[in-house]
């Protein structure tokens, strides 16, 4: 009984090495400390960690400094702990209670005008706007400029 369970074990060490064997280490880059929501990630706040993927998981998140340095949290980041995707948003462009100038385009009509932003959004958001003479509530489109789009509504 007891050689079976021994061999049994031997067995399952070999085959989860062979599924070791298959996976690579990719280094990828972590928090080093907790990081908040709100709070925008540094390269001081990085640090590599190795880990395993397998190699059907060619793109590994976090891979590039770039994928999380200048991004904001949006939940709590823990230290050493591996960040997803969905963990991290682009900055914020234009904040909430602040006036932008609102800009609506069309074939044959421009109009120029300000709007205050009833929330913060990154750049390509659509946020909600409104406008302070008339009170009119519409949806605008976040550009890089910090100027508020209108598209056809």
């Amino acid at each position: 009984m007891m050689k079976s369970l021994a061999l049994g074990t031997v067995i399952m060490m070999g085959f989860a090495g062979a599924a070791f064997a298959d996976d690579a280490l990719r280094t990828v880059f972590v928090p080093n400390n907790v990081i908040y929501p709100g709070d925008m990630i540094t390269a001081d706040a990085l640090v590599q960690r190795q880990v395993r993927v397998s190699s059907g998981n060619m793109a590994v998140f976090g891979e590039n400094p770039k994928d999380l340095i200048g991004k904001m949290a949006r939940r709590t980041l823990l230290r050493n702990e591996y960040v997803p995707r969905s963990a991290v948003r682009e900055q914020d462009a234009v904040l909430q209670g602040k006036p932008y100038k609102v800009i609506y385009n069309s074939e044959s009509l421009s109009i120029v005008g300000e709007g205050i932003a009833q929330k913060a959004g990154a750049v390509g958001d659509i946020i909600s706007v409104r406008n302070p003479a008339t009170g009119v509530m519409f949806k605008a489109r976040v550009q890089a400029d910090q100027t508020l789009a209108v598209d056809e509504q």
